[in-house]
């Protein structure tokens, strides 16, 4: 009798592969999905923390996306911030969508400095090809960027209805995947001496907060954030991000549920005179029921394995065929999308449990 579920399970083993892939599915799906998600978010928040700045200074109502900055405050703010308490350095920096590299069609921020200032606060790039930039309308790009649109040193880039030249690829991890001089970037967008942000250094990284206090009370209403916050408050106040995990999460459920009692029903149905031959031995209807429970468990558990191992091929693949895409799997998800595809799987397997423990054993031997 122990024996049984396992031996239901290998009975039909297309009805069960099936059953399996589709569990295996949902939860492969929640943890990739989430997993972009998050790891969107935490590689912007990493790369602005790996800069050296202390602060983030944003205009009012900005979003710490920064793909999502504009070009709307004076470079002046320059001068009238190094006149603030505690703070050693500012540069400017100018945010910019692009859209097409090289004619194929990427989402990349690139950063347009005044790489004086910039390096001074953030030490520069580690160069592996070519030199930082120098002159008029030329690019340096990181080593991600760059493995993932085959461009290289001397590559020639239109952007903007202009031609820049790649000069440098930088090692990656911190500030833009793309940078370029401010001033090319203002005259080409039509925005003199305008900047998205600003990246302040402080004279004590541990001052951070209070560096922040006190920009916050020489610039009313702007938006003024230690960098070492930023990840956190980018988790929290993400529009939509919880609702969007929300959403996955009930998928995941409803998907399970779904599956597993499809399969479950049909099980029953295929074996109504196997049931009604355990009944006239002496089952009870609970000992049916606990057949029929542990079979789904079995499939969803394995299920599950199997998902997770494909989540892990998935993350692999995109990271290798889309460089800038970033999918991180975490062991919270995992069990998360672990528990979602055994909980809809236990709750598709209620119905088809409880009915075939009902069945009259003289009808069941008689089914045909």
């Amino acid at each position: 009798m122990a024996n049984l579920p396992a031996a239901n399970v290998m009975h039909r083993k297309t009805r069960t592969l099936v059953s399996v892939f589709a569990v295996a599915m949902e939860v492969a799906s929640v943890m990739i999905l989430v997993g972009l998600a998050d790891g969107t978010l935490n590689d912007i928040a990493s790369r602005l923390e790996n800069v050296g700045a202390d602060v983030l200074f944003q205009p009012p109502d900005a979003s710490l996306l920064l793909g999502a900055s504009s070009a709307v405050m004076p470079v002046k703010y320059v001068e009238i911030m190094k006149q603030v308490p505690g703070v050693k350095d500012v540069t400017p920096v100018l945010n910019w969508h692009v859209s097409h590299i090289k004619g194929e069609t990427k989402a990349v921020n690139l950063w347009a400095v005044e790489y004086e200032s910039f390096a001074r606060i953030s030490g520069g790039r580690e160069f592996g090809e070519g030199r930082p930039l120098r002159d008029a309308r030329e690019l340096v790009i990181d080593t991600i960027l760059s493995r993932g649109t085959n461009v290289r040193v001397g590559d020639v880039m239109p952007m903007l209805n202009q031609e820049f030249r790649v000069v440098g690829i930088f090692r990656a991890g911190a500030g833009g995947r793309l940078y370029a001089r401010l001033s090319d970037i203002q005259e080409a967008i039509g925005a003199p001496e305008k900047a998205s942000f600003f990246l302040v250094k402080g004279e004590s990284s541990r001052k951070a907060e209070e560096l922040a206090t006190a920009l916050l009370e020489r610039f009313k209403g702007h938006k003024i954030t230690p960098i070492a916050q930023v990840s956190q408050m980018m988790q929290e106040n993400t529009v939509g991000l919880r609702e969007f995990k929300q959403a996955i999460t009930s998928m995941a459920v409803v998907v399970s549920f779904l599956v597993v009692l499809l399969a479950m029903y049909t099980a029953i149905i295929e074996r109504t005179r196997e049931i009604g031959i355990l009944r006239a031995i002496g089952a009870s209807q609970g000992t049916v029921v606990r057949l029929v429970v542990l079979e789904s468990l079995l499939i969803c558990m394995v299920g599950v394995v199997v998902g997770m191992g494909l989540a892990v091929a998935g993350q692999w693949s995109i990271q290798t065929f889309f460089p800038t895409q970033i999918v991180k799997l975490t062991r919270e998800w995992a069990v998360i999308a672990g528990l979602l595809g055994l909980v809809g799987g236990l709750l598709g397997s209620l119905y088809p449990a409880v009915r075939a423990a009902r069945l009259d054993p003289v009808q069941a031997l008689n089914f045909e």
